[in-house]
Formats: structure tokens, sequence, C-alpha cells
């Protein structure tokens, strides 16, 4: 620093007494070498002691520059003064308006866990109980045992009589398995809206809107089940069930399609899948059964349909299912 101030003088003096240099000529007026001259007339520059807009440098009073100097840090101090009331106002808005609401919508979260099968049925025993509005089910998985489902379908039966509005989605291949089939049937027939869908991403269960029961760990045997409160996460699961339910074909509709053309439900759920690109392994995975199952299925249905490829053989399906051509063969 103390070289550059050296430089700097040198230089200031060789303007004072010039009145003008050129910037190239600048070096040679102070008997400098470049590098030392360039190093002078940056501190020159800081200082505010050259005027450059002519073109060439020419020298500022130093009582000018010092002018300049005080009204820009006055300006500087103005404006971190006002940056500061500014600061000060947001932060007392972020700590006294916005901070109560978060941590108030945080409060009303509630999360539970229930680790095993018989802790989660006493605790959705104790929940249906309180249901006064509706009851919103989405069953995308294998199905469980005849027995489980007769106490099931009890219960629905036992809500609809309290005037409670149940709806229930299941997987379309349910169709294909006659007691399964017949389940859906009685269920319906005691008052459940139920539609069906392809696949859906896990089980959920929506009590009244304020309660979600779903799986700890989707996509696996694990008992584990989350029971979750608070609108900051049951908006989400809310708007979820609405989009599968929209999604979803009506229960009498998908019966008498699946009657109309005389094809499995598993078996239209297979062909829309390959065509979509699936692989027989992600296919089993979507609609619960082995692979080989999948395979028999793929080749059976590609004979029916004097199909090349799979993809050609979803095309024929689409076609045949909306002009009604494909019948029983």
């Amino acid at each position: 620093m103390q070289d550059d101030e050296a430089y700097a003088l040198r230089l200031y003096q060789a303007l004072r007494a010039r009145g003008e240099v050129r910037e190239d000529a600048l070096a040679a007026a102070a008997d400098l070498d470049p590098a030392r001259a360039a190093r002078g007339l940056e501190r020159l520059r800081r200082l505010g002691l050259v005027d450059e807009s002519s073109g060439a440098v020419e020298p500022v009073e130093p009582d000018t520059a010092l002018v300049r100097a005080l009204g820009a840090y006055r300006e500087n101090t103005l404006a971190q003064a006002a940056a500061a009331g500014e600061l000060q106002q947001l932060t007392q808005s972020l700590l006294t308006v916005y901070r109560p609401a978060a941590s108030f919508e945080t409060s009303q979260i509630e999360v539970e866990f229930v680790s095993d099968r018989r802790a989660k049925d006493r605790r959705l025993h104790e929940l249906n109980a309180a249901i006064t509005e509706s009851c919103d089910s989405l069953h995308p998985g294998g199905m469980p045992p005849m027995e489980v489902l007769a106490r099931s379908l009890r219960e629905d039966s036992e809500l609809v009589a309290r005037g409670v509005r149940c709806r229930a989605i299941y997987r379309l291949s349910v169709l294909q398995t006659p007691k399964h089939a017949h389940y859906l049937r009685e269920l319906s027939a005691t008052g459940v809206d139920v539609r069906l869908i392809e696949h859906a991403p896990y089980d959920l269960l929506l009590l009244d809107r304020q309660v979600a029961c779903m799986p700890a760990a989707p996509g696996t045997d694990s008992p584990a089940t989350l029971l979750i409160r608070g609108s900051a996460l049951m908006n989400a699961q809310v708007a979820l069930y609405e989009d599968t339910w929209l999604r979803a074909v009506p229960y009498r509709q998908a019966l008498a399609e699946s009657e109309r053309i005389d094809l499995t439900a598993q078996e239209r759920v297979v062909v829309r899948l390959m065509s979509g690109g699936l692989s027989d392994d992600q296919i089993a995975r979507k609609i619960g059964v082995h692979r080989r199952t999948v395979q028999r299925t793929v080749t059976r249905l590609m004979t029916r349909l004097d199909a090349s490829s799979r993809f050609e053989a979803g095309l024929k399906l689409g076609r045949m299912t909306t002009g009604g051509d494909l019948r029983g063969a």
C-alpha cells in the first residue's frame, strides 16, 4: 500500500505539472514502469483524484475529491439507515405475525404410528365408531382373507345405516375372482359407492376427511400403519383420493364392460399395461400376480387378438372395446 501511495503521488504530481496526460503516456510522464504506473493510477481513482471523462487523465483538487467522498459516504449512510429500518420492520412481521401462524399450523399436525395389525384393527374400530359424515377407502393391493372382507362388509353396512357417505375404490382385476366379485356386488348393494381402477399408489382410508390411515411402508408386507391428522397433511391425501376417484370406473360400468367383451378384468388390465410399455415383471407387481401368470395371459391374448406385438394387442383391444366388436371367443 505504501508503494502504491508513492507511485500515485508521482503520477499526481506529473498530472498537475502537465494538466492532462493520455493514459498510455502516464508511465513516461512520471518516470515509472507501466506496472507501477497502473498501480498508482488505480490508487488515484480510489481517492477520486483523477477525472477521465474527457478521454485523458486529468488531476482533481484534493478538496473537491474530499467533498465528493463525503457526499458518497452520506448517501451510503442514508441508504444503510433505510435498509436497517426496513430490516427491522421485516423482522417484526416475521416474528410477530408469520412465525406464530406457522407454529400454529405445525401444532395442528398429528402423526400416530401403529406398529402391529392387532393395534391397527383396534384403533380403526374406535375411529369407525366416531365417523359422522364420510368414509372413503382406496384398496389397490391384494384382497384380504374373506373373513376380513365379511367383517368389513358388516362395518360398512352399519356406517351406511347411520347416514355416513361411503365410497370405495378397488383394483379392476378384482372382478376376475368370483368370490371377490361377489363381495363387490354385496358391498355395492349395501349402499357403498364402488369404483374400480387399474392401479393406484397405496392403500388409503379417509375418515370424515379429518383422519387418514395409510401404510407406513407402501409396497411391503409390513402391517405398520400411520394415522395422520391436520390440514397440512390431510389436504394432500384428500386430493390424491379425489383424483383417483375421478379416474376410476363406476362398478356397474366396469361390470357391464367386462361382460360385454367377454374378457376378464385381469386380461384387460394386462393388455393396457403392456401397451403402455410395462414389462411382465412390472405388470405382475402392479396387479399382484406371478410373472408366469402374466406371460401366459399375454400369450393367450396375442393369439386371440391375432396380434404380432404386445402394443398391437393393446390397440386392437381398444378398438374392439369402443366398437363393441369383441364378443365371446
